[in-house]
C-alpha cells in the first residue's frame, strides 16, 4: 500500500512522510484554487491506482459575529480552504476511483455541522455545507451504481494545534479519533461521530435547541 500526503509545507510533509513505508508527498496549498489543477494531473498522472481519497484539510478562526472583525472576509478564507477543494477534488477524482476496489473518499466535518459554535461561526458554516455536500455526494453515487464509498468523520474537539484556542475538558486524542475512524470503515458506518459528536447528534435528534447548548457549554462560548 503505498500513502501519498498532501499539504502546504513541505518540511513537515518530509517528516511525516518519513516515518511511514512507502510514502511520498506533494506540496500544494489547498487554499488557493488555481492549485488544484495541477495537483489533479500530478495524481493522475503519479497514482492512476489511487483508491482512496481523505480530505482534512481545515481553517477555523476564533471570533464572535458582529464584533470589530470581518466576518465576511474571515468566512470567504474558511470557505476557500474547507469547502471548495473538497467539492473540486471529488469531482476531477471520482473517475479514477471509480475503476478501483474498495474505493472510497474519507472527509473530515465537525459536529459543528449539526449546530454552530458560536466562537468559530463561519468555521461552523462551512462545516454544515460540507456535511449537506457530502450526503448529496453519496446519494448521486448510489443512483450511478458506483461502488464509491463515502465516509463522513464528524470529528469532535481534539486534543491538536487545531483546537488550541478551545478551552475544554472534552477533547479526545487524535489517536482515539483514528480509531474510531477505521473501525467505522470496517463496519460500514458512512458517517462516523466520535466522542462528543454522537452526544451532540443524539441530542438533536431529540431538541436542536438542546444540542446547540451542549455544543456551546463544552468549547465555553
Amino acid at each position: 500500500m503505498h500513502n501519498t500526503k498532501c499539504r502546504n509545507n513541505e518540511e513537515r510533509l518530509k517528516i511525516e512522510a518519513s516515518r511511514l513505508k512507502n510514502a511520498s508527498y506533494i506540496v500544494c496549498d489547498l487554499s488557493q484554487p488555481a492549485q488544484h489543477e495541477s495537483l489533479v494531473k500530478e495524481v493522475k498522472e503519479k497514482y492512476p491506482d489511487l483508491n482512496m481519497v481523505f480530505l482534512n484539510a481545515g481553517i477555523a478562526t476564533n471570533y464572535t459575529l458582529l464584533d470589530n472583525d470581518d466576518a465576511f472576509e474571515i468566512s470567504k478564507k474558511e470557505m476557500v480552504t474547507n469547502y471548495h477543494p473538497v467539492v473540486y477534488l471529488t469531482h476531477h477524482l471520482e473517475p479514477i476511483l471509480a475503476s478501483k476496489k474498495n474505493a472510497s473518499f474519507i472527509i473530515t466535518t465537525s459536529g459543528v455541522a449539526f449546530v454552530p459554535d458560536i466562537l468559530h461561526p463561519t468555521y461552523s458554516a462551512t462545516k454544515a455545507a460540507l456535511h449537506n455536500y457530502i450526503v448529496g455526494l453519496r446519494l448521486v453515487l448510489q443512483r450511478k451504481n458506483s461502488l464509491i464509498e463515502v465516509y463522513e468523520l464528524m470529528a469532535p474537539l481534539v486534543d491538536s494545534p487545531f483546537s488550541k484556542a478551545v478551552e475544554s475538558d472534552l477533547k479526545v486524542s487524535p489517536e482515539s479519533v483514528i480509531e474510531q475512524l477505521i473501525l467505522g470503515i470496517k463496519n460500514k458506518e458512512f458517517e462516523i461521530r466520535p466522542g462528543l459528536t454522537q452526544d451532540i447528534y443524539q441530542t438533536y435528534l431529540r431538541s436542536p435547541e438542546e444540542a446547540l447548548l451542549l455544543l456551546n457549554n463544552s468549547t465555553g462560548a
